[in-house]
């Protein structure tokens, strides 16, 4: 940070004398006096210089008041100045102390109690203070280097800034200032004078009496004679053992003597810790990579290892800077026992010519060194001298405060630290059964804090709370079995670990061991794996295990997301019924178990499933009181699990995780990034914010979980939190216990026809089943969505048998065009009948779409319109439609308008299930066959029973005896009848043809343009039309006079031929019958002016349009028949129009020719 001076007060000028302002009057009087000769005039002449002196004097005396103003104004800017940067170096000097407490804060109780035991080594030791001194402030002076800080600032000599000035100075010069010795005052180091002015540069730039911070991590050397660095060196241990907890900092060697048995007192004491002797190594100048020892021989050397981690740490101590090892990165010369100063090297400091010449070399302020390794901590670790005053500790101190972090460790279950741990530990070692444990209920568990004991067993009171723990063995720690409990030390757990680091098996012997000690009426487990669901499939056999979610069903595991809403309100509804507040409430026993929800690969599922993220979060704020717990398990906890679950989960795990961060951000600490990879199962566990303990997690195995199995089974259902899947087949009659699922809208009026049941409905989100019925009265018309093979028709025969069951009268309408086109023209018909006594109609079109794509583009109009005939009247009438098709659009779209919410069956692709009306959460790509979605719920329709009830016609006239029953179809083109005394026409577009082939059947057939104008039907055919037959004539009294004309006659042209011969058409009409065949719609209207468009024929031989007098078209087939008598009658009797002739095979005939208008599309 930059300090700029204020600026200084620039001095005024001073005034002019005003000479015009003077010679003025005097030119002005003499004139006057010259005109006017009065002496009066000369006196203005004196006035002038009178005035002029008078605004001099002015001047000056303003001139002196803004001088003073603008001092005070500057003196007051520097007293501002003053306060910022003294209030600067202050912040600056209390930052520096929170870092690390001084070992004298330490000793007398000063130091923040949270920094104990709550340092991280992730970067090495934590830094230590060796003392005090003036360290750089980080701020720079912008102003003149040699600017003095004026005497108004500085005050007199007493004051605070006097105060500050000798506390900047250096000890021995501020000793002078005291009148201390005056040797002192020879220091080269001297900067400045006491009783003198103080530089700005130096008050900015120092901090003066504030902790000198080194970093241990790269060794310490103290150089001195033995009394003056052994308390610097005890300073310097008593910081580390403070900061650091027995299992982060290992001390594994000591220096000899009885002044350093204290060491052994303390709980960070290594097992065997041995003696450090002389010796033990080469010197110094042997090079950085030699181990770290004394010279052999050196009187007065000693030092201390500490084992850090991974990372070993030597504080070496000797009279000469030569004997001190290789590895002390950081050397501090200790001269008095109040004087010291720090030698440091940007490299590791090894020959000894080097030390010396930076011990002779002018100080400076170095700072630590911060090579790749990361072992340097950059603080400021000089002062501007290069001069420390240490902190000295006295033997008696130390040795108290061992004692005190000794029975600190017991306290904490720390003391049997030094136990190795186990590289393999059986799940059949572990006391899993309840009350075997090394915790009891009312007791803390090893990874928690203390508590005070549990009161007297039945001294609750009336409504006391009963808590319940759940408390599992997971492993073997350093003091014996770890237990875990989601009770006391929960209610959530976070466990972390990478690819193969044991996470899965953590997790399965954690799920035993909770089964072993506790009943399915106490605890059950909701396992979630999305790796496939193999790890946790051994757990299914246990009776606790309500269920596996995988990511292999992706419909399984958003149903569990919503099972999961549901069984939150269902726990706060049966706690609401018992009165109780939470689960732990006496007046909630035996009501409820906990549910442990078991989570694998957390991050894949949030990926997977949107909206799980809030179902987590609402479950970790309110699962303590409902009695739900969530043991998370993920890779990388940083990033994945949220700061709002997090802040509920106090248990947490870690196996091996990839980097610090991770390790950090769960536990607080790096050592799980530490963890080696062998052996598998290594961990490290804490709660509350306890510091974490280290534990071999037990292995399980199969035989462990069949005897848990067997141990716990039990022949009382347990409740799971959710239902199985929807089958894969529901039978109709299964539909009659399942309560029904009305969920009506407002379609259309009142259509009088009963709910009818087709499918079986899935409601995670309320954990129950219902059936799916549909409602026409309320629910309007029905359209069934899917693709191929998807259960289309077999949704509509479900609901075709649920109608006739109900005894509603069925109307099938087939694919075919013909056949879709008589069923929907029947219907409309109904509609548009006079209203009688009649009963409901269901009217079922499978394959609508299919049907009308088969038509003619007029054929498809017409019929669409006869569909918004049934849509839009069908409701009044008593008719209800149900179709189905493979998409909303197209054919459909005016019955998807206007019908209720769509069936919607399984489709290809998402787009498609979105664009049919269903809901893209809902999409499955492996559905099965009659598995949909209605209303926003999943669906199964149910199978039609074998066989199908059907109501049949007798009972359809006894129930509604004015109205015929359509759903009785009759032949959809029967043979043609035509009367043989009169004459017929025939319209085709093979005339020539046609007529060949009458004339082979027995028919006198006669070509159009062979009639001569003027002939009547009323006449005989004439001559010269070349009547020619191979039949004999028929006989009867429909026969007319003459030999040519006693045939049935047919007049065959092609379109243009009677399009020419119109009056000749009509003629024949008046007395026959119009047969086309071949023809086109348009063809019928343009010969015949026909408004009504014919109905479609199929694609087969001998399909044609019949077409009365009274003009109705109708679908016939041809050649035609002539009338005989039936064979009850007589003789000889004529036989009424309209009457079925015996079936003949049909005549070969030529395919039909569409014409090019026709505007067929197939």
């Amino acid at each position: 940070m930059d300090i700029s001076p204020p600026p200084s007060p620039a001095p005024a000028p001073p005034p002019p004398f005003p000479v015009l302002g003077v010679a003025a009057p005097l030119v002005v009087s003499v004139a006057v006096w010259a005109v006017t000769r009065s002496p009066y005039a000369l006196l203005f002449a004196a006035l002038g210089p009178v005035v002029a002196v008078a605004g001099v004097a002015d001047q000056r005396i303003s001139g002196r008041r803004s001088a003073r103003r603008a001092a005070r104004e500057s003196r007051a800017a520097v007293e501002r100045l003053h306060a910022e940067v003294r209030a600067r170096v202050a912040a600056a000097r209390t930052a520096l102390r929170s870092r690390a407490p001084s070992a004298r804060e330490i000793l007398d109780g000063s130091a923040n109690p949270a920094l104990l035991w709550r340092a991280d080594p992730g970067g090495g030791a934590p830094p230590v203070a060796l003392g005090t001194g003036d360290v750089p402030s980080g701020m720079v002076w912008r102003g003149d280097a040699d600017a003095r800080v004026p005497d108004a600032a500085e005050g007199d000599v007493g004051g605070p800034l006097r105060r500050h000035l000798l506390r900047c100075a250096p000890p021995w010069r501020a000793r002078r200032a005291r009148g201390a010795d005056p040797r002192a005052a020879a220091s080269p180091d001297a900067l400045t004078s006491a009783h003198g002015p103080a530089r700005w540069a130096d008050l900015v730039r120092w901090i003066p009496d504030a902790p000198v911070l080194v970093s241990a991590t790269g060794g310490l050397g103290l150089r001195g004679a033995p009394a003056l660095v052994a308390p610097v060196l005890r300073g310097v241990v008593v910081q580390l053992v403070h900061a650091l907890p027995p299992d982060d900092l290992r001390i594994a060697s000591r220096p000899p003597g009885p002044q350093w048995d204290w060491l052994e007192r303390l709980p960070h004491a290594a097992e065997g810790l041995r003696e450090e002797r002389p010796g033990a190594a080469g010197p110094a100048g042997a090079g950085a990579g030699d181990s770290a020892g004394a010279a052999p021989g050196e009187p007065g050397a000693s030092s201390i290892r500490l084992v850090l981690g991974a990372r070993e740490v030597v504080l070496a101590t000797a009279p000469r800077i030569e004997s001190l090892p290789a590895a002390c990165r950081t050397v501090l010369d200790v001269r008095t026992p109040g004087t010291a100063r720090i030698l440091t090297a940007d490299a590791p400091p090894g020959a000894a010519d080097a030390l010396a010449a930076r011990r002779s070399a002018e100080p400076v302020a170095p700072a630590l060194p911060t090579e790749a390794d990361g072992d340097g901590v950059p603080s400021p670790c000089l002062t501007r001298t290069g001069l420390v005053r240490p902190d000295l500790v006295s033997l008696t101190e130390v040795e108290r405060l061992a004692d005190e972090l000794a029975d600190l460790a017991r306290r904490r279950g720390l003391a049997a630290a030094r136990t190795p741990l186990p590289s393999r530990v059986p799940f059949s070692a572990l006391p899993v059964e309840r009350g075997r444990g090394p915790s009891t209920p009312g007791h803390r568990s090893p990874v928690g804090g203390e508590v005070g004991p549990a009161g007297p067993a039945g001294d609750d009171g009336p409504r006391t709370r009963r808590p319940r723990t759940l408390e599992a063995v997971i492993g073997l720690g350093h003091a014996g079995p770890v237990t875990v409990d989601l009770v006391a030390d929960g209610p959530h757990a976070v466990v972390a670990g990478t690819t193969g680091s044991g996470k899965s098996e953590l997790l399965v012997t954690w799920m035993a061991a909770l089964a072993a000690a506790h009943p399915p009426e106490e605890v059950t487990v909701l396992l979630v794996d999305f790796k496939g669901g193999a790890a946790f499939d051994p757990l299914l056999v246990l009776p606790h295990a309500v269920g596996l979610v995988t990511d292999l069903d992706g419909q399984g595991a958003r149903r569990a997301l919503e099972s999961l809403r549901a069984e939150i309100r269902h726990r706060e509804r049966v706690l609401r019924a018992a009165g109780a507040r939470d689960v732990d409430d006496a007046a909630a026993a035996g009501v409820l178990p906990r549910l442990v929800i078991v989570v694998d690969e957390l991050a894949a599922l949030l990926a997977d499933q949107d909206g799980l993220h809030e179902v987590v979060a609402d479950i970790a704020a309110r699962g303590r009181s409902l009695g739900m717990h969530l043991v998370l398990c993920t890779q990388r906890p940083a990033g994945v699990v949220r700061d709002a679950v997090l802040a509920n989960c106090d248990l947490r795990l870690s196996l091996r995780v990839n980097n610090e961060a991770d390790s950090r951000a769960l536990l607080g600490t790096v050592e799980a990034a530490r963890l080696s990879d062998a052996p598998v199962g290594r961990c490290l566990v804490g709660a509350h914010g306890a510091p974490a303990r280290p534990l071999q997690v037990a292995v399980t195995t199969s035989d462990d979980l069949a005897r848990v199995a067997a141990a716990r089974a039990t022949t009382a259902p347990v409740r799971r939190p959710w239902l199985d899947p929807l089958p894969a087949a529901v039978p109709f009659a299964d539909l009659a216990a399942v309560p029904s699922l009305l969920r009506h809208g407002s379609a259309g009026p009142s259509v009088g026809a009963p709910a009818l049941p087709f499918a079986l409905v899935d409601l995670p989100a309320e954990q129950r089943r219902a059936t799916a019925v549909w409602c026409p009265a309320a629910d309007g018309h029905l359209l069934v969505v899917g693709g191929p093979g998807s259960g289309r028709s077999t949704c509509l025969r479900t609901i075709g048998a649920s109608a006739a069951a109900a005894g509603v009268e069925v109307l099938h309408a087939p694919s075919d065009a013909e056949g879709c086109w008589d069923a929907i023209d029947a219907a409309t018909a109904r509609i548009r009948a006079p209203r009688g006594r009649r009963g409901p109609l269901l009217v079922l079109a499978d394959d609508l779409d299919v049907a009308v794509s088969r038509l003619e583009p007029d054929h498809q109009a017409a019929l669409l319109e006869r569909v918004s005939v049934i849509v839009r009247e069908g409701p009044g009438a008593g008719v209800a439609l149900a179709a189905s098709g493979r998409r909303a659009g197209g054919p459909l779209q005016v019955l998807a308008a206007a019908a209720g919410p769509p069936v919607v069956l399984p489709l290809p692709t998402a787009q498609e299930h979105v664009l049919a009306g269903g809901e893209s959460r809902l999409f499955d790509a492996r559905a099965r066959p009659g598995a949909g979605e209605w209303r926003g719920e999943r669906i199964q329709v149910a199978l039609p029973p074998e066989p199908e009830p059907t109501l049949s016609a007798a009972a359809a006239r006894a129930r509604w005896p004015q109205e015929p029953s359509p759903s009785s179809r009759a032949d959809p083109a029967p043979r043609a009848v035509l009367a043989a005394d009169a004459v017929h026409a025939l319209v085709t577009p093979s005339p020539v043809a046609a007529v060949a082939r009458l004339r082979e059947a027995g028919v006198d057939a006669v070509d159009a343009t062979r009639i001569p104008p003027g002939w009547s039907a009323d006449q005989p055919l004439p001559a010269s039309a070349d009547v020619g037959a191979t039949r004999a004539p028929a006989a009867g009294p429909d026969a007319c006079d003459g030999a040519a004309t006693t045939r049935l006659p047919v007049v065959v042209g092609d379109p243009d031929a009677w399009l020419v011969r119109g009056p000749l058409l009509a003629d024949l009409r008046r007395t026959g019958r119009v047969i086309l065949e071949g023809c086109t719609p348009r063809d019928a209207r343009t010969l015949l002016r026909v408004r009504a468009v014919p109905p479609p024929l199929a694609a087969v031989p001998g399909r044609a349009w019949l077409v009365t007098p009274d003009g109705d078209v109708r679908r016939c087939s041809w050649p035609p028949v002539t009338p005989g008598p039936p064979p009850s009658m007589p003789a000889g009797t004529p036989a009424r129009e309209g009457t079925r002739a015996p079936a003949e095979p049909p005549a070969p005939a030529d395919p039909p020719r569409r014409r090019q208008d026709a505007g067929v599309s197939r």
